[in-house]
């Protein structure tokens, strides 16, 4: 367990240790996010995916248990936001927060915890679908709460050339036509997909802000509760009712465990949402999950 936990907290830590200190300049964090995003957690997706046995991957069942998952927990966040109202702005924060996901943390907990090679095949997988439902429904929350209707259409556009959908469909691609990629260029990819772990997760730390007053707020309370207690829940729940068998059933749940992902800040500036608001979720959703990760992997542990 000490072996899987602790080695991502003290990366994390020494992420926000050296952003704290101004070890490197900003411009370096700036750069490695774009090289994570662009490059590195792209090329270790079309490495899994396209060498994948998709015989093996429950595709079908995993893919639908994503998806309602995501709906359900969607419909839950909108009916509190109608029995308690709270500023729009702020809710679209909540939302990301609950809806959102640490794809970094995510892969490299996958990798570390797990024994059987299926369960980065089915962690790879997961990350298409996740990405790409999470970021509709993002654009769909925000255009209905902050009056972006217009833009609708053209947000949805930039959703679908994220670099992780892509990335994600190029691998299908490659595996369901059999084109397998040469050995030197899937030699490289696997490469570069080793440096976006390990850089994941000092980012991840470097984005962590701990200057507030008031951290604790009912909004704050909603998302961090529906992250990291009432989606892993939902998520085995759902999962069991799916029939999904050990492995995928728990990768499912680890992931919707995950606290949110540090680019919800960005995304709450570029469009209207409550940056402060956001900032406190993601911190605080980070270090807690420590405790409720702790639990899920202790779960896994029991069970290999």
């Amino acid at each position: 367990m000490s072996n899987t936990l602790i080695p991502i907290i003290l990366v994390i830590f020494l992420g926000f240790a050296l952003k704290r200190k101004a070890f490197v300049s900003d411009a370096f964090w700036s750069g490695s996010d774009r090289m994570v995003y662009y490059v590195f957690f792209p090329a270790l997706l079309v490495s899994k995916i396209s060498t994948m046995d998709l015989a093996e991957v429950p595709l079908l069942k995993l893919s639908t248990a994503i998806i309602l998952l995501l709906l359900l927990m969607t419909a839950a966040l909108v009916l509190v936001q109608k029995i308690r109202p709270i500023d729009p702005a702020v809710f679209t924060s909540v939302y990301q927060g609950a809806i959102r996901y640490n794809t970094f943390i995510a892969v490299t907990l996958v990798a570390t915890a797990f024994t059987s090679p299926l369960a980065m095949d089915v962690v790879a997988l997961a990350v298409g679908v996740k990405v790409l439902s999470i970021n509709i429904l993002c654009v769909v929350i925000f255009t209905i709460y902050l009056n972006k209707s217009a833009s609708l259409g053209g947000k949805i556009a930039v959703v679908l050339k994220n670099p992780l959908i892509i990335a994600c469909v190029t691998g299908l691609l490659l595996n369901a036509l059999s084109i397998s990629l040469p050995e030197w260029l899937l030699a490289s990819c696997q490469l570069l997909g080793q440096v976006a772990l390990t850089l994941g997760l000092l980012s991840v730390g470097a984005g962590l802000i701990i200057r507030f007053n008031d951290w604790w707020s009912y909004p704050i309370v909603i998302s961090v509760a529906f992250k990291l207690l009432v989606f892993p829940v939902a998520a085995y729940l759902i999962g069991t009712a799916f029939g999904l068998e050990t492995v995928p059933l728990q990768v499912l749940v680890m992931m919707f465990a995950m606290p949110t992902a540090i680019n919800s800040y960005i995304l709450a500036g570029q469009l209207g949402g409550d940056q402060r608001v956001m900032a406190k979720i993601i911190t605080i959703q980070t270090i807690l999950s420590g405790l409720t990760l702790f639990v899920i992997l202790s779960w896994i542990a029991s069970t290999q």
